[in-house]
Order: structure tokens, then C-alpha cells, then sequence
């Protein structure tokens, strides 16, 4: 096999296998964290007849774990996620919905579940309903509702600019004001005053 070697697998490892599986690996890979850690015996004689013995018990653990996955599977259709992105006026989103948004909702909701496992088939670019997948177990999945709702961000009054016009408009008042009373004054002085045009001839 070159660099590669026949395994058991003792525990379940996920993207290799279930527990009691032969699969094929690296050397490297085997001896160096496999093998160290527990996780896998090589393909002797001897750990073959043990996993001879073992074949009923592990058989009843995957036979559970197939009963806890459709159970699973379940109460996830059961549920509806609802997420809030923000929108434009026509529910266009400025985010996008991604499989963070979706796992921090179900975690919240009480489900242990790894992200690897929720699949959103469609890139969410508005609000409204749709789906997305959870892998749960070997080929069971759950399809479960998702809800996206338009946030729609309130638009902040600028009071600045309207205060700005306020005094321009109470100096311009104030400068037509002064403006009047001088011309006022100037008509007032050509009554009183008129020119003695006597005196001069």
C-alpha cells in the first residue's frame, strides 16, 4: 500500500468513520494521531477477531444513534429560524445570511450540533422564507424554515442645517432692519430740513 495502512476505527471520527469502520489512511496520519490517541487499531490478526467479538455491540450503538438522529431530525423540522439582516427600502439585504447566523439561532434554541453539518443551498440576497439542510446522520438530514426579516435602519434628521439657515435668516432680518430705519432717518431729515432756496437768490 505505499504510504498508506489498513485501520480500525475504536471511535467515531468524523469525515472517516464510525466506530468498529476499516478504513484506509496515512502512515503518518495513523502513527502520529491515531493510534496515539485511541482513536484506532492497525489491521492484525488479533484486533480483527476482537472486532469479530465486538460486531453485536457495535451494532446496537449505531442502530441508537440512527433511532437519537431521527429523532433529531424531528424536532428540527419542527422549528423556524428567524433571522434579522438589514434591508433597503425594497427588502434588498446589506448583509448576507450566512451558516454562523444559522448555527448561533439553533444553538440558542438548545441544539448541539457541529456547523460542517447545516448546508444553505442558495445565496439569501432578500427577506422572506426559506430552507437550509442539517446533515444529521449517515443519510438522514433535516430540512428546516428559515425566516428572513428586513430590518429597516431609521434615517437620523439632520437639525444642524435648519439651524444654520435660522441664523442666516435672523442676520439677514436684522441687516434689512437696519437698512429701513436708515432710509427712515433720511426721509425724516429731507421733511424737516427742506432748502431754503430764498436765502440764495
Amino acid at each position: 500500500m505505499g504510504n498508506n495502512i489498513k485501520v480500525i476505527l475504536k471511535k467515531d471520527i468524523p469525515s472517516l468513520g464510525e466506530e468498529g469502520d476499516v478504513e484506509i489512511v496515512k502512515v503518518g496520519y495513523a502513527r502520529n494521531y491515531l493510534f496515539p490517541n485511541g482513536l484506532a487499531v492497525d489491521y492484525s490478526l488479533k484486533n480483527r477477531n476482537l472486532l469479530k467479538r465486538q460486531t453485536d455491540a457495535i451494532a446496537k450503538k449505531k442502530l441508537e444513534k440512527k433511532e437519537n438522529s431521527l429523532q433529531l431530525k424531528q424536532k428540527l423540522e419542527e422549528v423556524k429560524i428567524s433571522i434579522e439582516i438589514s434591508a433597503g427600502d425594497k427588502g434588498r439585504l446589506y448583509g448576507t445570511v450566512t451558516t454562523n447566523h444559522i448555527f448561533d439561532e439553533l444553538t440558542k434554541l438548545g441544539f448541539s450540533l457541529e456547523k460542517k453539518k447545516i448546508e444553505l443551498k442558495e445565496h439569501i440576497k432578500f427577506a422572506g422564507a426559506y430552507k437550509f439542510t442539517v446533515h444529521i446522520y449517515q443519510d438522514i438530514s433535516a430540512e428546516v424554515t428559515l425566516e428572513v426579516i428586513a430590518k429597516q435602519e431609521e434615517k437620523k434628521e439632520d437639525t444642524r442645517r435648519p439651524k444654520r439657515k435660522k441664523r442666516f435668516d435672523n442676520r439677514y432680518d436684522n441687516f434689512n432692519s437696519e437698512n429701513r430705519e436708515e432710509k427712515e432717518l433720511d426721509n425724516k431729515d429731507d421733511i424737516e430740513s427742506p432748502t431754503d432756496t430764498s436765502e440764495e437768490s
